[in-house]
């Protein structure tokens, strides 16, 4: 709809370069502790300096995080504790891992340690179609968040542009900000 308006129409619409529409209207719940029986993903964002590692759990039966973990600056054998231990309290959680560079060993040592582990290897087009995935399933409501002002304040700082070799959309964060969260939430979100 909204591309018939801007691009037939030449209709102005002021929220032009924003990915995520309605975000507020979706992240309105408060952590829950895991339920026995249920089924959980956790979306596992990568990174050890700079960047954030971010871990994002979602209900499967509801389509609803029930918890996030955010932190930087840890060794990878502590990283790999987190993962693990966050796995185990929820229900052995399936974790769909970053999993391009270094996350490939973090994976590989998470499968052999027992952990269940769904490698995606980031290139262009993964991320796109993660991110649309994404933003899709916010517009249509299709699953709830947490409401964390830095979870909100990264999806709404969240861009695209065009690049101007190919031609292609490019999504992430601006310069200065983290897109960490957001593809957390679009690896757990890819399995539901």
């Amino acid at each position: 709809e909204r591309v018939v308006k801007q691009e037939i129409y030449a209709e102005f619409l002021d929220d032009t370069g924003i990915v995520f529409r309605g975000i507020t209207q979706i992240a309105t719940l408060s952590p829950k502790e895991p339920i026995p029986e249920r089924i959980y993903v956790i979306g596992c964002d990568l990174a050890k300096v700079q960047d954030f590692t971010v871990l994002t759990v979602y209900d499967r039966t509801t389509n609803e995080q029930v918890f996030q973990m955010r932190f930087n600056q840890l060794e990878w054998p502590f990283q790999k504790d987190k993962i693990r231990a966050l796995s185990v309290k929820f229900n052995r959680a399936l974790v769909m891992i970053d999993s391009t560079g270094l996350g490939e060993p973090i994976y590989e040592d998470l499968v052999r340690s027992g952990i269940p582990c769904e490698p995606i290897h980031f290139t262009n087009e993964i991320k796109k179609q993660l991110v649309e995935k994404l933003a899709t399933w916010i517009e249509l409501k299709n699953c709830k968040m947490l409401n964390l002002p830095e979870t909100i304040q990264e999806f709404n700082s969240f861009t695209y542009d065009y690049s101007e070799k190919t031609g292609r959309v490019i999504y992430g964060a601006p310069p200065g900000f983290h897109d960490d969260i957001v593809f957390s939430h679009a690896l757990a979100i890819w399995s539901l």
